[in-house]
C-alpha cells in the first residue's frame, strides 16, 4: 500500500503472532463469562470503578494545578 492511499503511515498488516494472542485473549474472555458469568460481571465493575477513580485523580489534579 503506497503512502497516497495511507496517509498516517500506519502498518496496514499484522503479524501472526500478534493475531494469535488477541484470539487468545477473545477467547479466553468469552470463556470466563460463559463459565463465571457472575464474576466475570464482578471483574468488569472493578474495572470501571477503578477507571473512575483514576479520571477523578486526574481532574482534581489538574484543578490544583489552574487554582494555584
Amino acid at each position: 500500500m503506497s503512502s497516497k492511499n495511507n496517509p498516517f503511515n500506519f502498518k496496514t498488516g499484522a503479524g501472526i503472532l500478534k493475531k494469535l494472542v488477541i484470539a487468545a485473549i477473545i477467547g479466553a474472555v468469552i470463556m470466563m463469562v460463559l463459565k463465571a458469568p457472575g464474576e466475570s460481571a464482578d471483574v468488569a465493575n472493578d474495572a470501571i470503578d477503578g477507571g473512575e477513580g483514576v479520571i477523578d485523580s486526574l481532574v482534581t489534579f489538574f484543578r490544583s494545578l489552574r487554582n494555584g
